[in-house]
């Protein structure tokens, strides 16, 4: 039986809103990886709106850039490098400026990498273990709270935390990336919320949800689908919300090799 698109939907958002559940149980321990690469391989992919090759590159781009910065800058900086769309966000801690500039000049120089947002923050002391991990947990409740929000594109948004400062990366529409934002703000611990979003009219959101559907279908066809298990929201913080800013503008690159992208308007 084909289900309707409004079911599905719903369907896996109770999936991985229950994944998340579970990866909050186990955020600190050595289940985590797996946990998390099952959903990122099974559910989250599968409407994906970056085309298979985007998100191929991506992982390339970020796994070089890590690998190479840690490094060339060991005991100069923290880096974390996070790629969506071929956009790549430096967060972090640099010792100088002229450090963090040299960090953004190599990220600009990345074969296909198209822009590069540096928002490492220049300092002379490095984030401790237990500041990276409570990030780490903040990460797992923005992504738990984007699950539950209808509206929400949540697997087409890359969530990257410092500092308990959140970046939102991601291919929305505009009324998508504010009601992202909005329920972000909210979350117990986070301080601020930094938009690195690429905007896309409402027609090229429906094009790009047609393409990643048919190219990567969510279910087995023929294969049965049972009742959904009941979902309980995550409690969201009496705080009050966060800031919000949009990520200063990023240097934009032109890569020798662009990836193919499907047939239509190209991604910003």
């Amino acid at each position: 039986m084909k289900l309707s698109s409004p079911t599905s939907a719903r369907i896996k958002r109770t999936v991985v809103l229950a994944a998340l559940a579970g990866i909050t149980a186990t955020q600190l321990t050595a289940c985590f990886p797996l946990f998390a690469g099952a959903v990122a391989g099974g559910v989250a992919l599968a409407t994906d709106r970056r085309p298979t090759a985007t998100q191929t590159i991506d992982r390339g781009l970020q796994l070089e850039a890590e690998n190479t910065l840690i490094t060339r800058y060991n005991g100069r900086a923290h880096v974390n490098v996070t790629v969506y769309n071929r956009k790549v966000l430096l967060t972090g801690e640099a010792g100088t400026e002229q450090t963090k500039q040299e960090i953004g000049q190599y990220a600009q120089k990345l074969e296909n990498a198209r822009e590069v947002v540096n928002e490492l923050v220049v300092t002379g002391e490095s984030s401790t273990m237990s500041s990276r991990a409570n990030d780490t947990f903040i990460t797992t409740k923005v992504k738990s709270v984007l699950a539950g929000t209808e509206g929400v594109p949540w697997n087409s948004i890359k969530v990257t935390t410092e500092a308990q400062t959140v970046f939102l990366m991601g291919v929305v529409t505009e009324a998508e990336g504010n009601r992202a934002t909005e329920a972000v703000r909210t979350v117990s611990g986070v301080n601020k919320v930094v938009k690195v979003f690429d905007y896309v009219s409402e027609d090229e959101r429906k094009r790009l949800d047609t393409n990643a559907t048919s190219t990567n279908p969510s279910t087995t066809p023929g294969a049965s689908q049972g009742t959904p298990a009941p979902v309980q929201g995550t409690p969201t913080a009496t705080q009050a919300p966060a800031p919000v800013t949009s990520a200063s503008p990023g240097v934009t690159v032109s890569p020798t090799n662009s990836p193919a992208l499907p047939p239509g308007k190209q991604l910003p």
